[in-house]
């Protein structure tokens, strides 16, 4: 079954980091990346996120002739509110949720960072 592995994290904490820490951060990502394909797992995608700055929030169906949603259907991301953001993901095919929650475990993060686990519907 295929698993998102969603890294959420406070950006304040990101920005802290040196340009040599978050280096660091992405080198061990792309070990843990290499471990989860000698294990066996099926890595579908992997990468970091841009700053929430460059995200955009879009209501589905708004069209540009004015049809608006009660909220501008096209505003700054990543979340209305609040400094969490989602740094980066993974999507991973393993055989059962308690083997995607184990190398989420496994993966490298800033302090304070969650990684989300979420199995993926496929419609």
């Amino acid at each position: 079954m295929e698993y998102l592995l969603l890294i959420h994290g406070d950006e304040r904490v990101w920005d802290a980091l040196s340009d040599e820490q978050e280096a660091e951060l992405d080198a061990a990502h792309a070990r843990f990346g290499r471990e989860m394909y000698q294990a066996g797992v099926k890595v579908l995608y992997g990468g970091g996120l841009a700053r929430g700055a460059t995200a955009r929030l879009v209501v589905p169906g708004d069209d540009a002739a004015g049809n608006a949603a009660a909220v501008d259907p096209v505003s700054d991301g990543p979340y209305r509110e609040g400094h969490e953001h989602l740094g980066g993901v993974w999507v991973i095919d393993v055989g059962s949720e308690q083997e995607a929650v184990d190398w989420a475990r496994r993966m490298p993060a800033a302090a304070g960072d969650l990684v989300e686990v979420r199995p993926v519907r496929v419609t």
